[in-house]
C-alpha cells in the first residue's frame, strides 16, 4: 500500500495511525497499571473515544488513500463508464479490443505478450470489491476510474514497443497480486 500513496499521504496516515496506536496502547497497559478499576463507571466515555479514534483512522485511510484528480490529470487515455450489459463501440479506427477481467486479486488479459499499436481495454469487474485498471509504460500513464463490482470500464491507448505495467492502484490490491507486465513488440 505505501508504494501506491504520495508522500503527504503516507505522512498523514502514518499520523492518524500512530495516535491509533498510541491511545490503545495507553489505554490497555500503561493506565491500568496506575487505576486498576479502569475505565470503571467511565467506559461508556472510553468506548466514545475508541469508536472517534476508529472513525478518525477508517476516514483517514479513505480521503489520503485516494489518488488526486491532479494525479490523473497527465494521462494519455480516455475511458468511459458502462455496465455489464452494454457493448463496445467501434469507433476507433483499427484499435484491437482486449478484454480485461479483474477480481481480488488478480488480473487476467488474452496474451502478456502484444504488438505495438492501437487497443481498447475493456476492463471488467468479476470480483465483490471495486477496481480500476492502471497502464504505465514508455510515454505512457494511464488508468480508469475506481468502478464496481459487475461494472465494467473502457481504456483506449496507444502502446509503443517495451514494457508495460498493468496494475489496480485501490490501496492494497497491487502489492496483493493484482500486477500483471505486458511485453509490447
Amino acid at each position: 500500500m505505501p508504494l501506491g500513496l504520495s508522500t503527504g499521504s503516507e505522512i498523514g496516515i502514518a499520523v492518524v495511525g500512530g495516535c491509533f496506536v498510541l491511545f490503545a496502547l495507553c489505554s490497555a497497559v500503561l493506565i491500568p497499571r496506575y487505576r486498576p478499576n479502569f475505565p470503571g463507571r467511565r467506559l461508556p466515555l472510553f468506548v466514545a473515544i475508541t469508536i472517534l479514534f476508529f472513525v478518525g483512522m477508517m476516514t483517514a485511510v479513505g480521503v489520503l488513500g485516494r489518488e488526486s484528480k491532479e494525479a490523473g490529470a497527465g494521462t494519455q487515455a480516455t475511458t468511459s463508464s458502462t455496465t455489464s450489459t452494454s457493448t463496445t463501440s467501434t469507433t476507433a479506427a483499427a484499435a484491437q479490443v482486449i478484454a480485461v477481467q479483474e477480481k481480488e486479486f488478480k488480473i487476467t488479459l488474452p496474451s502478456t505478450t502484444l504488438k505495438a499499436g492501437s487497443y481498447e481495454f475493456d476492463a471488467k469487474n468479476v470480483g465483490k470489491l471495486s477496481h480500476d485498471l492502471v497502464i504505465k509504460g514508455p510515454g505512457l500513464s494511464a488508468k480508469t476510474p475506481v468502478y464496481n463490482p459487475g461494472q465494467q470500464q473502457t481504456l483506449k491507448v496507444t502502446l509503443k514497443p517495451g514494457k508495460y505495467d498493468f496494475y489496480c492502484s485501490v490501496p492494497g490490491h497491487k502489492a496483493a497480486g493484482m500486477n500483471v507486465e505486458v511485453t509490447v513488440t
